[in-house]
């Protein structure tokens, strides 16, 4: 389950499962790397960080951008390999790489 607070703006997320790994999806359009922090501890994934709002010259009369902070945090159905872990931010979109843990794959066992 996605978990998020009120006072923060709510970001499209997306996860998919692959034989492989876990793959989630953030829509983070004007977020700067930096400001994105990503810690997984155990089954549980959480990213979090802050949208600055732009230096401005005029006066805003209307906008419909979220700025401040976010907060995701997903528990992934099986174990992982955290040290495995990448993350990548391109065109506004943060793709986060988690392994499945060896544990954690299936295993065909053989009947003798």
């Amino acid at each position: 389950a996605w978990h998020w607070h009120p006072d923060q703006f709510i970001l499209g997320a997306e996860l998919e499962e692959t034989d492989e790994a876990y793959l989630l999806e953030f829509d983070l359009p004007g977020v700067a790397k930096n400001d994105i922090v990503i810690d997984v501890t155990g089954r549980r994934v959480s990213v979090h960080g802050t949208r600055e709002e732009k230096e401005r010259t005029g006066v805003l009369r209307h906008s419909t951008r979220s700025s401040g902070s976010f907060s995701y945090e997903i528990t992934l159905p099986s174990l992982v390999d955290d040290q495995g872990v990448t993350a990548a931010l391109d065109g506004g979109i943060l793709t986060v790489r988690v392994p499945k843990s060896n544990d954690a794959k299936t295993t065909r066992v053989e009947v003798k």
